[in-house]
Protein backbone atom coordinates (compact mmCIF):
# COMPACT_ATOMS: atom_id res chain seq x y z
CA UNK A 1 0.00 0.00 0.00
CA UNK A 2 1.52 3.56 -0.95
CA UNK A 3 1.96 5.76 1.96
CA UNK A 4 -0.06 9.32 2.32
CA UNK A 5 1.77 11.51 1.59
CA UNK A 6 3.80 14.76 3.64
CA UNK A 7 1.75 17.59 3.79
CA UNK A 8 3.18 20.85 3.33
CA UNK A 9 4.00 19.67 -0.75
CA UNK A 10 3.26 21.41 -3.81
CA UNK A 11 2.17 18.40 -5.36
CA UNK A 12 -0.69 16.19 -4.71
CA UNK A 13 -1.04 12.60 -5.34
CA UNK A 14 -3.20 12.87 -7.63
CA UNK A 15 -0.59 15.40 -9.84
CA UNK A 16 2.34 13.28 -8.81
CA UNK A 17 0.47 10.58 -10.43
CA UNK A 18 -0.48 12.45 -13.70
CA UNK A 19 2.85 13.90 -13.72
CA UNK A 20 3.88 10.12 -13.43
CA UNK A 21 2.04 9.27 -16.21
CA UNK A 22 2.76 12.71 -18.61
CA UNK A 23 6.44 12.31 -18.18
CA UNK A 24 6.76 8.67 -20.23
CA UNK A 25 7.29 8.58 -23.56
CA UNK A 26 4.12 6.71 -25.50
CA UNK A 27 2.18 10.01 -23.77
CA UNK A 28 4.62 12.21 -26.00
CA UNK A 29 4.53 10.04 -28.48
CA UNK A 30 1.15 10.21 -29.04
CA UNK A 31 0.22 6.48 -28.63
CA UNK A 32 -1.81 7.67 -25.26
CA UNK A 33 -3.96 10.28 -24.84
CA UNK A 34 -5.40 11.39 -21.56
CA UNK A 35 -7.02 14.61 -21.14
CA UNK A 36 -5.81 15.69 -17.88
CA UNK A 37 -8.69 17.61 -16.06
CA UNK A 38 -10.84 14.60 -16.43
CA UNK A 39 -7.72 12.04 -15.63
CA UNK A 40 -7.43 13.85 -12.18
CA UNK A 41 -10.51 13.76 -11.47
CA UNK A 42 -11.05 10.00 -11.90
CA UNK A 43 -7.72 9.90 -9.96
CA UNK A 44 -9.41 12.02 -6.77
CA UNK A 45 -12.50 10.19 -6.90
CA UNK A 46 -11.20 6.90 -6.71
CA UNK A 47 -8.12 6.93 -4.65
CA UNK A 48 -8.52 3.72 -3.27
CA UNK A 49 -8.15 1.98 -7.06
CA UNK A 50 -5.06 4.32 -7.58
CA UNK A 51 -3.76 6.45 -5.70
CA UNK A 52 -3.55 3.96 -2.41
CA UNK A 53 -3.58 0.90 -4.57
CA UNK A 54 -0.42 -1.92 -4.81
CA UNK A 55 0.97 -2.82 -7.61
CA UNK A 56 -1.24 -5.37 -8.76
CA UNK A 57 -4.31 -3.57 -8.18
CA UNK A 58 -3.44 -0.19 -9.71
CA UNK A 59 -2.13 -2.05 -12.90
CA UNK A 60 -5.43 -4.01 -13.34
CA UNK A 61 -7.53 -0.71 -12.53
CA UNK A 62 -5.37 1.10 -14.95
CA UNK A 63 -5.84 -1.37 -17.68
CA UNK A 64 -9.51 -0.76 -17.77
CA UNK A 65 -9.29 2.64 -17.30
CA UNK A 66 -6.90 3.42 -20.36
CA UNK A 67 -8.04 0.49 -22.42
CA UNK A 68 -10.53 2.94 -24.56
CA UNK A 69 -7.44 5.66 -24.97
CA UNK A 70 -4.24 3.94 -26.16
CA UNK A 71 -3.51 2.42 -29.42
CA UNK A 72 -0.84 -0.25 -27.85
CA UNK A 73 -1.53 -4.17 -27.32
CA UNK A 74 -2.12 -5.79 -23.83
CA UNK A 75 1.43 -6.56 -23.06
CA UNK A 76 2.80 -2.49 -23.84
CA UNK A 77 0.19 -1.52 -22.28
CA UNK A 78 0.79 -3.09 -19.35
CA UNK A 79 4.66 -2.70 -19.16
CA UNK A 80 3.78 1.31 -19.97
CA UNK A 81 1.54 1.19 -16.57
CA UNK A 82 4.27 -0.59 -14.36
CA UNK A 83 6.83 1.85 -15.43
CA UNK A 84 4.19 5.00 -14.32
CA UNK A 85 3.58 2.75 -11.01
CA UNK A 86 7.71 3.04 -10.45
CA UNK A 87 7.60 6.87 -11.43
CA UNK A 88 4.84 7.31 -8.77
CA UNK A 89 6.88 5.56 -6.35
CA UNK A 90 9.54 7.72 -6.96
CA UNK A 91 7.81 10.71 -6.01
CA UNK A 92 6.24 9.62 -3.10
CA UNK A 93 9.78 8.26 -1.70
CA UNK A 94 11.00 11.60 -2.38
CA UNK A 95 8.72 12.89 -0.33
CA UNK A 96 9.10 10.57 2.47
CA UNK A 97 12.85 9.66 2.61
CA UNK A 98 14.01 13.20 1.28
CA UNK A 99 16.80 13.68 3.81
CA UNK A 100 18.48 10.07 2.07
CA UNK A 101 18.31 12.54 -1.38
CA UNK A 102 21.53 13.54 -3.38
CA UNK A 103 21.33 17.10 -2.81
CA UNK A 104 22.32 19.67 -5.64
CA UNK A 105 25.12 20.80 -3.36
CA UNK A 106 26.55 17.10 -3.34
CA UNK A 107 25.99 17.59 -7.45
CA UNK A 108 28.18 20.89 -6.57
CA UNK A 109 30.91 19.86 -4.46
CA UNK A 110 31.55 16.37 -5.37
CA UNK A 111 30.90 15.91 -9.09
CA UNK A 112 31.80 19.63 -10.36
CA UNK A 113 35.04 19.63 -8.67
CA UNK A 114 36.15 16.42 -10.62
CA UNK A 115 36.12 17.06 -14.03
CA UNK A 116 35.80 19.95 -16.30
CA UNK A 117 32.23 19.53 -17.77
CA UNK A 118 32.36 17.92 -20.99
CA UNK A 119 33.95 14.51 -19.57
CA UNK A 120 32.25 15.06 -16.64
CA UNK A 121 29.98 11.75 -16.72
CA UNK A 122 33.00 9.25 -17.82
CA UNK A 123 35.27 11.10 -15.21
CA UNK A 124 33.01 10.33 -12.53
CA UNK A 125 32.15 6.88 -13.21
CA UNK A 126 36.29 6.53 -13.51
CA UNK A 127 36.56 8.53 -10.23
CA UNK A 128 33.82 5.74 -8.30
CA UNK A 129 35.73 2.68 -9.79
CA UNK A 130 38.72 3.60 -9.45
CA UNK A 131 38.36 4.74 -5.71
CA UNK A 132 37.17 2.10 -2.29
CA UNK A 133 34.09 4.59 -1.73
CA UNK A 134 32.71 2.53 1.19
CA UNK A 135 30.08 4.85 1.90
CA UNK A 136 29.04 5.29 -1.59
CA UNK A 137 27.03 2.31 -3.21
CA UNK A 138 27.09 1.79 -6.99
CA UNK A 139 23.47 2.50 -6.96
CA UNK A 140 24.70 5.78 -5.32
CA UNK A 141 26.53 6.28 -7.73
CA UNK A 142 24.09 5.94 -10.52
CA UNK A 143 21.49 8.30 -8.71
CA UNK A 144 24.16 11.03 -8.81
CA UNK A 145 24.77 10.85 -12.60
CA UNK A 146 21.43 10.35 -13.47
CA UNK A 147 20.60 13.97 -11.56
CA UNK A 148 23.28 15.39 -12.59
CA UNK A 149 22.28 14.37 -16.81
CA UNK A 150 18.97 16.02 -15.78
CA UNK A 151 20.68 19.28 -14.44
CA UNK A 152 22.96 19.48 -17.14
CA UNK A 153 20.03 18.98 -19.85
CA UNK A 154 18.21 21.79 -18.18
CA UNK A 155 20.87 24.22 -17.95
CA UNK A 156 21.68 23.53 -21.57
CA UNK A 157 17.99 24.56 -22.26
CA UNK A 158 18.46 27.48 -20.23
CA UNK A 159 21.23 28.21 -22.43
CA UNK A 160 19.36 28.11 -25.47
CA UNK A 161 16.67 30.16 -25.30
CA UNK A 162 18.86 33.00 -23.33
CA UNK A 163 15.81 34.56 -22.30
CA UNK A 164 14.67 34.08 -18.84
CA UNK A 165 11.15 35.63 -19.44
CA UNK A 166 10.66 33.13 -21.68
CA UNK A 167 12.25 30.30 -20.15
CA UNK A 168 10.19 30.69 -16.96
CA UNK A 169 6.81 30.49 -19.94
CA UNK A 170 8.67 27.14 -21.01
CA UNK A 171 9.01 25.55 -17.34
CA UNK A 172 6.87 23.00 -18.17
CA UNK A 173 8.04 21.70 -21.09
CA UNK A 174 11.75 21.96 -19.96
CA UNK A 175 11.20 20.16 -17.35
CA UNK A 176 8.75 17.50 -18.66
CA UNK A 177 11.48 17.15 -21.42
CA UNK A 178 13.89 16.43 -18.80
CA UNK A 179 11.81 13.89 -17.15
CA UNK A 180 11.10 11.94 -20.19
CA UNK A 181 14.86 12.11 -20.79
CA UNK A 182 15.60 11.12 -17.40
CA UNK A 183 12.77 8.72 -16.35
CA UNK A 184 14.83 7.52 -12.60
CA UNK A 185 15.06 11.09 -11.45
CA UNK A 186 11.81 12.54 -9.84
CA UNK A 187 9.50 15.13 -11.03
CA UNK A 188 10.27 16.69 -7.44
CA UNK A 189 13.79 17.04 -8.08
CA UNK A 190 13.67 18.15 -11.87
CA UNK A 191 11.63 20.81 -10.10
CA UNK A 192 13.97 21.53 -7.44
CA UNK A 193 16.79 22.03 -10.21
CA UNK A 194 14.86 23.91 -12.52
CA UNK A 195 14.23 26.13 -9.04
CA UNK A 196 17.74 26.50 -8.57
CA UNK A 197 19.12 27.14 -11.88
CA UNK A 198 16.27 30.46 -12.56
CA UNK A 199 17.79 31.17 -9.24
CA UNK A 200 21.54 31.17 -10.62
CA UNK A 201 20.20 32.90 -13.37
CA UNK A 202 18.12 35.83 -11.72
CA UNK A 203 21.23 36.11 -9.77
CA UNK A 204 24.07 36.68 -12.74
CA UNK A 205 21.65 39.03 -14.00
CA UNK A 206 22.29 41.61 -11.33
CA UNK A 207 25.68 39.98 -9.34
CA UNK A 208 28.57 38.45 -10.61
CA UNK A 209 31.77 36.27 -8.98
CA UNK A 210 33.05 39.58 -7.45
CA UNK A 211 29.84 39.68 -5.42
CA UNK A 212 30.23 35.88 -4.52
CA UNK A 213 33.56 36.55 -2.96
CA UNK A 214 33.10 39.67 -1.47
CA UNK A 215 29.83 37.92 0.42
CA UNK A 216 32.08 34.89 1.22
CA UNK A 217 34.43 36.44 2.80
CA UNK A 218 31.99 38.70 5.24
CA UNK A 219 29.94 35.11 6.18
CA UNK A 220 33.43 33.55 6.57
CA UNK A 221 34.88 36.70 8.22
CA UNK A 222 38.36 36.16 5.98
CA UNK A 223 40.43 38.65 5.43
CA UNK A 224 41.87 38.96 1.50
CA UNK A 225 45.52 38.44 3.47
CA UNK A 226 44.10 35.23 4.74
CA UNK A 227 42.65 34.43 0.98
CA UNK A 228 45.38 35.28 -1.11
CA UNK A 229 46.09 32.23 -2.42
CA UNK A 230 42.39 31.46 -3.39
CA UNK A 231 41.34 34.55 -4.84
CA UNK A 232 42.79 34.70 -8.06
CA UNK A 233 41.91 31.31 -9.10
CA UNK A 234 38.39 33.23 -9.48
CA UNK A 235 38.31 35.38 -12.39
CA UNK A 236 36.49 38.44 -10.83
CA UNK A 237 35.23 39.55 -14.10
CA UNK A 238 32.99 35.60 -14.53
CA UNK A 239 29.21 35.78 -14.26
CA UNK A 240 27.48 33.65 -11.70
CA UNK A 241 26.74 31.54 -14.61
CA UNK A 242 30.28 30.41 -15.26
CA UNK A 243 30.77 29.27 -11.18
CA UNK A 244 30.67 25.54 -12.70
CA UNK A 245 33.46 25.72 -14.67
CA UNK A 246 35.36 28.51 -12.88
CA UNK A 247 35.10 26.16 -9.81
CA UNK A 248 36.26 23.26 -11.33
CA UNK A 249 39.22 25.03 -13.00
CA UNK A 250 40.47 26.38 -9.33
CA UNK A 251 39.96 23.33 -7.69
CA UNK A 252 42.11 21.61 -10.54
CA UNK A 253 44.68 24.60 -10.57
CA UNK A 254 45.05 24.61 -6.55
CA UNK A 255 45.88 20.62 -6.91
CA UNK A 256 48.82 20.92 -9.02
CA UNK A 257 50.16 23.43 -6.28
CA UNK A 258 52.55 22.11 -4.17
CA UNK A 259 52.16 23.77 -0.87
CA UNK A 260 51.64 20.64 1.82
CA UNK A 261 51.34 23.24 4.69
CA UNK A 262 48.81 25.30 3.52
CA UNK A 263 46.98 22.79 1.17
CA UNK A 264 44.15 21.74 3.96
CA UNK A 265 43.26 25.57 4.62
CA UNK A 266 43.31 25.94 0.98
CA UNK A 267 40.65 23.17 0.79
CA UNK A 268 38.67 23.99 3.26
CA UNK A 269 38.58 27.88 1.24
CA UNK A 270 37.30 26.64 -1.91
CA UNK A 271 34.72 23.81 -0.15
CA UNK A 272 33.59 26.91 1.72
CA UNK A 273 33.14 29.16 -1.51
CA UNK A 274 30.73 26.47 -3.09
CA UNK A 275 28.69 26.03 0.05
CA UNK A 276 28.43 29.71 0.04
CA UNK A 277 27.53 30.09 -3.47
CA UNK A 278 24.84 26.87 -3.21
CA UNK A 279 23.02 28.27 0.18
CA UNK A 280 22.60 31.48 -1.71
CA UNK A 281 20.88 29.75 -4.27
CA UNK A 282 19.15 27.23 -2.02
CA UNK A 283 17.83 30.50 -0.93
CA UNK A 284 16.43 32.29 -3.61
CA UNK A 285 15.18 29.13 -5.11
CA UNK A 286 13.45 28.68 -1.84
CA UNK A 287 11.43 31.70 -2.40
CA UNK A 288 10.23 30.85 -5.99
CA UNK A 289 7.05 28.83 -6.32
CA UNK A 290 6.98 25.03 -7.52
CA UNK A 291 6.54 25.17 -11.27
CA UNK A 292 6.31 21.37 -12.47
Amino acid sequence: MVKNAKKGTNFSKAGLLWKSIERQAEVQLGLVRLNKDVTLRILNNKPNEFLEANRFDFTKNMKEFMKTVVTMDSEKLEYFIFRVYDCYLRELNFINERNSQFSIDILFQVIETLTVEKESIQSVEGYFSSSNQESISRADMENILNHMKAYNFMSIQFKKINNLKRCVELSDQIILKAATLNPMVSILSLDNMYSLILAQNILSSKYGIRNLLSGWMEEYGFTEEQAIRILPLFPSDSSLNEFRSVYTKAIQALGQKVDPINKDMDLFMMRSICNYFTSWLNRVANQLPAVA
